[in-house]
């Protein structure tokens, strides 16, 4: 049987690496890239090139798109020679760039006043991955096209997390996994600015970064969390300000001003300003979600 033909648009060095997996899974592929020199290895791959992306689209039964931001989405996907210019009706345009979760929704407005279907797919994972079609997606959509878009997207991320039926909620899960990516390496460089001034052990560091975030204790804040269990304690509020501001003031001792720390004081003592000084110290996550919605 043969397969859907494919038109990738954007060869960045992810775009090309998932582009590549979707030729080796037997798909027929045309692309487009604002630099032509990019599809080279595709086209000896046996890809197709297409002029401007409304004529790759015309041929494709599926679009998958990998770009770098809402800017460059917009102006590929709307305008003169733009993809919707040039989809037919029906067509699935599935877009695995980080973008921002209301444009993502502005875009399947777009495509559904031309009759056509936008998916989100954000992608997750280093270049690394993708080369090795080893990415992760959240997806989220029409859920009836859902089902029909699995194979292909299978066939460069084999992790396909179905999110919802509105795009946005796809872009917020993939942007919460960077925020926890960048918060987590703020949390190790500030480790280790403050280990190296205090002239601890670099192999012990490393050491008690690698046991905390593999730690099963880890998970379990999750889902206290989450279930806002914090009548039973394990450690209360009272003694975490303690140990906060121990933190603080032996950082600042070697001339080092932990930011993350400074925030998890503040919401501490709003947490006994708030009378809970004796519930379990994550109750302090409380602060964030009380907080008014900004307009």
């Amino acid at each position: 049987m043969e397969k859907d033909l494919i038109a990738f648009i954007g060869l960045g060095k992810m775009g090309a690496a998932m582009a590549a997996n979707i030729l080796r899974a037997g798909y027929p592929l045309v692309v487009w890239n604002r630099s032509a020199d990019k599809a080279a290895s595709l086209l000896s791959l046996g890809a197709k090139w297409a002029a401007s992306p409304a004529a790759a689209a015309a041929q494709a039964d599926f679009v998958i798109s990998s770009l770098a931001d809402d800017d460059s989405v917009r102006a590929v996907v709307s305008g003169e020679g733009g993809l919707l210019s040039g989809m037919r009706p029906g067509t699935v345009h599935i877009g695995t760039s980080t973008l921002s979760p209301k444009f993502s929704d502005e875009l399947e407005a777009m495509h559904k006043a031309a009759g056509c279907c936008y998916i989100a797919g954000p992608v997750v994972g280093r270049v690394s991955a993708a080369e090795a079609a080893e990415l992760m997606t959240f997806v989220a959509g029409d859920p009836k096209r859902l089902k029909t878009i699995q194979p292909l997207v299978e066939s460069y991320a084999p992790q396909m997390m179905v999110v919802g039926a509105q795009p946005s909620q796809a872009l917020t899960a993939k942007l919460l996994v960077n925020f926890l990516g960048a918060s987590a390496m703020d949390l190790i460089g500030q480790s280790m600015a403050w280990a190296e001034r205090a002239s601890v052990s670099p192999k012990l560091v490393a050491l008690i970064l690698n046991s905390f975030f593999a730690h099963p204790s880890t998970r379990e804040y999750v889902e206290k969390i989450g279930q806002r269990d914090f009548d039973a304690v394990g450690f209360t509020v009272s003694g975490g300000l303690k140990d906060v501001k121990l933190m603080m003031k032996s950082a600042a001792e070697v001339q080092l001003r932990l930011s993350s720390a400074e925030a998890l004081c503040a919401k501490l003592e709003c947490s006994i300003a708030n009378g809970w000084q004796d519930k379990d110290w994550s109750c302090f996550t409380e602060t964030d979600r009380a907080l008014p919605k900004t307009s």
